[in-house]
């Protein structure tokens, strides 16, 4: 099986070695670049278009400027899933990198235990969010477009978010696949939306995708 690919951001040479180190020891993970500056890193993402970026960041870093660095990091190599990883427990700097476009936000604290798993999440195109920052984000912009949703509907969109398929919510809900595919289908028009990235996006924004409810949970690793 191909290896994921990943390229690492970071400032400090030192901790690009540290979480290199950390990601080959798995097997499937191979670090393809860890570029010293800003041009390098830019350059180096046009020239591997890596499965990830890790965006990792010892600076603290605000808003604008995560936003600022998440889009370019897409313009230089779109089909990258980017995952950020920093000491920030901020809620609103983890909305604001998801909305920007990345798949992850992982916090320091919780390495090295879930650096392998949030790598393999984002690579197979899965939100992954550090547990500890669910229950904040959540609480950020409450009210607006998902008040004329069914608690159907929004248990479907937060089941999506998390990476569930059809079949899987199905089981979950012991609802047919049909239902779920129909209702999936009422979501998209809906919200004016038209892929399960916007869905994913809308989650994100409006802080559904973590309100648990039993069976609302990450999926489990991959192998």
């Amino acid at each position: 099986m191909k290896p994921i690919t990943v390229l690492l951001v970071h400032e400090q040479a030192i901790l690009r070695a540290a979480l290199a180190a950390l990601l080959v020891e798995n097997a499937d993970i191979e670090v393809v670049a860890a570029p010293a500056s800003g041009d390098e890193t830019l350059s180096a993402c046009r020239g591997h278009q890596a499965d990830v970026i890790l965006f990792a960041t010892a600076l603290p870093i605000g808003v604008d400027p995560i936003k600022l660095g998440i889009e370019q990091l897409h313009d230089a190599s779109p089909r990258s899933a980017i995952l950020v990883l920093t000491a920030s427990p901020s809620a609103t700097l983890a909305q604001a990198a998801l909305s920007a476009g990345a798949l992850g936000y992982l916090l320091e604290s919780e390495l090295p235990a879930e650096l392998a798993v949030a790598t393999r999440r984002v690579a197979a195109g899965h939100l992954w969010v550090s547990t500890a920052m669910t229950m904040g984000i959540a609480s950020l912009n409450r009210g607006g477009d998902e008040d004329h949703l069914t608690t159907r509907q929004e248990s479907i969109i937060r089941s999506i978010a998390w990476g569930h398929t059809s079949k899987e919510i199905a089981v979950e809900m012991n609802l047919s696949r049909r239902t779920i595919e129909a209702s999936r289908a009422e979501i998209l028009t809906k919200l004016d939306l038209a892929s399960r990235a916007g869905i994913v996006k809308f989650a994100v924004d409006s802080g559904l995708f973590d309100q648990a409810d039993g069976m609302l949970v990450p999926p489990p690793a991959l192998a």
